[in-house]
């Protein structure tokens, strides 16, 4: 495969990792990393179509029902329960 000039493909892997589905779908009960290693359930609300505007990577909403709140979470956080 040849490159052609200008492009970069550090930058076309990252781009292709913001675009690729997550494999999730509205209403499918998740398990979210938190920063101390911790899983806590939660329900997939949909992505964060936003992220990209930011400089963030692909991130998503999420609900936690025994909380009642809701928050943006980084997809690789998010795990099929």
């Amino acid at each position: 495969m040849s490159e052609l000039p200008g492009e970069n493909p550090i930058t076309e892997a990252a781009e292709e990792e913001v675009d690729r589905d997550p494999g999730f779908k509205e209403g499918d009960e998740v398990w979210v990393e938190d920063a101390d290693g911790r899983r806590h359930p939660g329900v997939f609300v949909g992505l964060n179509e936003a992220a990209g505007w930011f400089g963030g990577g692909p991130s998503a909403y999420v609900v936690h029902p025994e909380g009642h709140q809701a928050e943006v979470v980084a997809l690789f956080r998010i795990t099929p329960r």
